[in-house]
This record gives structure tokens, sequence and C-alpha cells, in this order.
């Protein structure tokens, strides 16, 4: 279904039943509130009938009163979008005309598939009507056809002849007359059935009503007046019967008149079965065909009246427009000169920066070199550091090992303090064993001297090995008291020297954070100065760049003092062309004065 009938129906539903209705019944077909249907977009048959469905089942009603309802204010609708279409002398004649505007629509509007409709007189005022279409949609139909009824102020009698699947038949009955058909008995009874020529016809009537009847007389009559009979009879008969056989050339004249005085809205018809007949059917077929072309003709006067309308207020924009642009035109023209100025002097500042930015850059070079050389230092500083803090490390684990052996040498020593004491013991026990037998050999008298001598003898050792004894003790304490310092300086070295493994360690660990930031901050560095050198050079191609727009600002200049000149012209060719529109205007309306003068 074309884009504008349902833009007219969804118009004419917002008229009858609320904008919010009906957007809420777009919005249920997945259809946009704001959408813009354009004439030649299709709308699937589901989402157009759909939009009906739901106002329908919101309000309460049967979607046939609804489409009813539709059909009788779209008439409205339609008169206002298209005019043209409406513009006929009675309903009988739009009526007759909807088959032409069908047509008329489906050439503007390609793809469309209207409703077939059909209109044949019955009657004096009596017609009847054929309605087919694949949608069905009689409602819309019938509601359609009582809104015309009212729009052409008509009362009409509508009658149901024939409903079936997409097609129904009706009888009209109108107010006035919209048929004339005049049957014409002579001329029918001297055509037998067969007979078309006029001049047979009068021959035919003269030998039936002059020839057979003065034969038949020319055995009773005289001879003179038989002759005055046959030259009476041979004038007067053809006359009269041309005279009556003639009559239908009254309605024949009328329809001539009805052209002549425009009115191509009535159809007169007789039945004669010679020419007469057929120059009144060629009139009847002349005057549908002028009537199919001044449909498309007083749709195309609308057409061009509605362009004439815009074109001419398009026209008056771009005259405004013009003006404004030539006024822009003269202050780019300006604009470019000082343009010109500021550029040339931008130029001139900008290649001083960059000579600037260049000398910045190679000194940055420089600096970025030093900074990579001091990188390098302070990494190889710290993998020196790293190195002593391990060579460190291995010394605390040797001087761990110097410590354990002090101790055990304490240990030893303490052992050998138990000896000497041991033996200072046992130096004791053989002084006190001396004297006993000292004291046992003076008991014994004579025979003990010799035991004596011995036992003074094993005092004197026992007193030497005591005094030796006691010489080694001093010493071995001395000795004891000196490892036992030594020791204690081993644990205090060792000590301090663990103390400084440990802040060793520590600025070590903070030394290698310190490396990584400094290397990131370097790599930064040299990034910035990479990019400062890209940037160079970019602004050595912009300096360049501006030189070449300081060329072209100095051409724009003179191109837009040309351009001024010509948007001048341009101004004034558009002046010309409102006037010659507003000319084209009137023509317009004329033409479509003129085309109202027939009436259809």
């Amino acid at each position: 279904m074309k884009g504008t009938i349902v833009s007219a129906w969804v118009k004419t539903s917002k008229n009858l039943f609320g904008e919010d209705l009906v957007n809420e019944a777009l919005t249920h077909e997945g259809i946009s509130p704001n959408k813009v249907f354009t004439p030649s977009e299709d709308i699937e048959d589901s989402k157009a009938l759909g939009i009906v469905d739901y106002i329908a089942n919101s309000l309460g009603e049967k979607s046939s009163e609804i489409w009813r309802q539709i059909g009788i204010d779209n008439i409205n609708t339609f008169s206002k979008d298209y005019p043209a279409f409406f513009k006929f002398k009675n309903l009988y004649s739009f009526l007759k005309a909807m088959y032409d505007i069908h047509v008329v629509m489906t050439k503007r509007i390609p793809g469309a598939k209207p409703p077939i409709l059909n209109v044949e007189p019955l009657e004096r005022n009596k017609a009847i009507m054929s309605y087919s279409s694949p949608r069905e949609m009689f409602a819309y139909f019938h509601g359609m056809l009582e809104g015309a009824s009212k729009y052409f102020e008509e009362d009409i009698q509508v009658e149901t002849l024939e409903k079936g699947n997409n097609y129904t038949k009706i009888s009209i009955s109108f107010p006035e007359e919209v048929y004339n058909k005049k049957v014409y008995k002579l001329n029918k009874f001297l055509s037998f059935g067969f007979i078309r020529s006029f001049e047979t016809k009068i021959g035919l009537a003269s030998l039936l009503l002059a020839g057979i009847p003065l034969a038949l007389l020319s055995n009773y009559v005289e001879g003179r007046i038989l002759v005055s009979l046959i030259l009476t009879l041979s004038f007067l008969v053809p006359i009269i019967i041309g005279k009556v056989l003639l009559r239908p050339l009254k309605n024949v004249f009328e329809s001539i008149g009805d052209v002549e005085e425009r009115d191509l809205s009535f159809e007169r018809n007789i039945s004669t079965n010679d020419f007469l007949e057929d120059i009144n059917n060629r009139l009847n077929n002349i005057k549908a065909s002028i009537k199919t072309d001044f449909v498309g003709y007083k749709a195309t006067t609308d057409e061009l009246n509605v362009f004439g309308d815009k074109f001419n207020q398009i026209s008056n924009n771009m005259s405004i427009t013009s003006q404004e642009i030539n006024s822009v035109v003269e202050q780019v023209a300006h604009g470019a000169i000082s343009q010109a100025e500021e550029t040339e002097g931008a130029a001139y500042r900008l290649n001083s920066s960059i000579k600037v930015l260049n000398n910045i850059g190679e000194r940055e070079n420089k600096g970025k070199e030093e900074l990579e050389t001091a990188v390098n230092k302070i990494s190889n500083g710290f993998e020196n550091l790293k190195y002593s803090s391990d060579s460190l490390n291995k010394v605390m684990d040797e001087f761990s090992l110097v410590k354990e052996k002090g101790i055990i040498l304490q240990d030893r020593a303490k052992n050998v303090t138990e000896i000497v004491e041991t033996v200072e013991r046992i130096a004791e026990q053989t002084n006190l064993l001396a004297l006993n037998a000292s004291i046992e050999a003076s008991r014994a008298g004579e025979y003990g001297k010799g035991f004596t001598v011995v036992a003074m003898e094993i005092r004197k050792l026992a007193e030497g090995s005591r005094e030796a004894v006691q010489s080694i003790n001093d010493i071995l304490k001395a000795f004891v008291m000196e490892i036992d310092g030594l020791v204690t300086d081993i644990e205090e070295q060792y000590n301090v020297l663990d103390e400084e493994k440990s802040n060793l360690n520590h600025l070590s660990i903070e030394t290698s954070h310190t490396v990584a930031s400094i290397q990131n901050v370097a790599n930064l560095i040299i990034e910035l100065v990479n990019e400062l050198n890209k940037e160079t050079m970019a602004m050595n191609q912009i300096s360049e760049h501006i030189e070449s727009l300081a060329a072209i600002a100095e051409e724009n200049s003179a191109s837009s003092e040309e351009v001024s000149a010509n948007v001048t012209t341009y101004t004034d060719e558009i002046k010309s062309m409102t006037k010659r529109i507003a000319e084209f205007k009137k023509v317009s309306e004329d033409f479509s004065e003129d085309l109202e003068k027939y009436v259809i």
C-alpha cells in the first residue's frame, strides 16, 4: 500500500479520533509517530490495516464502522490535497471520472494499485457502479461514497446489487438527471435492423410512401392527376421523411452546443441506427476523451500553481541569500587581503620560532647523548654496587665460619684449662704422696733412707709440676681471656658487618629502583627529544605550507574580488529570474482559470 494513501488515512484518523490514539496505533504496528510517508513508499497491508484495527479495538467499535468514518472524512482530506480531482459539475461526473483519476494517480505514484471503479448509466437518474479491490474494504468504499455525496451536496440512494470476494456492485439514484437517451422509432424502423445508410432509409421511405402508393393509384387515376400526384409526392415525401429522420440532429447540435459552452458534464445519447447515432457517439467519445485529458490538465495546473508558489518562495530566498552572499563575499575579499598580510607575518614569525626550535632541538640532542652516557654510568655503578653487595655476602658467610671456629677454639681452651686443673690436682696428690713417703721412711729408720731420697725427689718434682701447672694455668687463663675477647670482637664485628650487609642490601634494592626510575625517565626524555625532533620537522613542513598559503592567500585576494563581481551579476540574474517566475505564476493561474471554463 502506497505511503500517500496511508498518510491520508493517518491524517484523517487524527482528525477523527485524536492524535494520541493514532500515535499509539502507529507505535503498536512498529511505525514511528513522527514518520513522514513518501508517495512511492510501500507500507505492508497488515500494518496499514492494523492501525485501524487497533483504533477500533480501543474505541470498542467494529473495524468496518471505523473504516466508514475514515472514508467519509477522507474526501475532505483528498479534496484539500488534490483539489483538481474534485472540480466536477456533479457527483455523477466525479464518480464517472474516478477511473481516469486513478489512472493519473498510478502514473504519478509508480507502483500504486488503486481499486477498479466503473460507473455506467442505467436510467435517467440512476447508474450502476462496480468496485473491485483485492483488499476488499467495502466499508471504506461506502464511506467515501457517502463523503462524496456530502461534498457535492447531493442526496443519493444506494442499493447493493451484488457482493462477492473482492467485488461489489451497487445502484445509485441521483437527485438530478445524469443520463439522457432518446430512441427515434422511424429511424430504427427504416433500418430494418441492419440498414445504417441514411440515403437508403430516405429511398425506402420514398418508396413506401410515394412509389408504391402511386404505382397502385396509376390503375385508377387519370394521367394528369397521376402526374400531379407524382410530382407532389416526389417533392413532399423526401422533405417530410428527411425532416423526420433528421430530428436527432437536434440532440447532436445540443451536444455540439455543450462543447461550445465548454460543458462536458452531460452525456446525450440517441438511438437511430445510422450515421447520426455514430456522430453523437463520436461526440460523446470526444467529450469523454477531453474530460479524461482535463482531469490530468487540472491536476497539472494545481501542481504548477503549487510549484510556482514554492519556486517563487525559493527564488525570493535565493535573492535574499544572494544579497547576503554578495555581502559575505565582499567581507571575504577584505578578509582575504588581511589574511594574506597576516599569513606573511605569521610565516615570518613562524620561521623565527622554528629557528629557535631547531637550536633547542640540537641542544636537546646533545643533552640526550649525555643523558644516555650518564644513565649507562649509573647502570654500571649499580652493577658494581650489586657486585660489592654480593661479595660482602660471601665475606659474611666466610666470617661466619671464623666466628664458629673462634667459638670452637674457646671451647677447646676451656678443655685445656680443665686438663691443667687435673694435672694440678695430680701434682698436689703427688706432693702429698711424697710427704707420706718421707714420714714412712723416717719410721723405717735406717732402712728407709733410700726411699726418703726418692720421696724428696718426688716432692721436688711435684712442687715443680705444681709451679709449672700454675704458670701454665696463668698463661692459659690469659690465653682464654684473649680468646674470649677475640670471640667477642669477632661477634661485634660480625654484627656490624651483618648490619652493614643489611644496609647495603637495602641500598642495593633502593638503588635498583632508582636506576629503573632513572632509566624510565631517561627513556621518556629520549622519547620526548625524538618527538621534539619530529615536531621540529613537522613545523618545518608547516612553515613551508604557510609560505604556500601566503601565496595562495594573495591569489585568493584577487579571486575573491573577481567572485564579488560575479556574485553581483548572479544577484541581478536571480532578481530577473524572480520576475520571470512571477510571470510564470501569472501564466499558470491564467491557464487554470481558462481550464475552469470547462465544466466536467
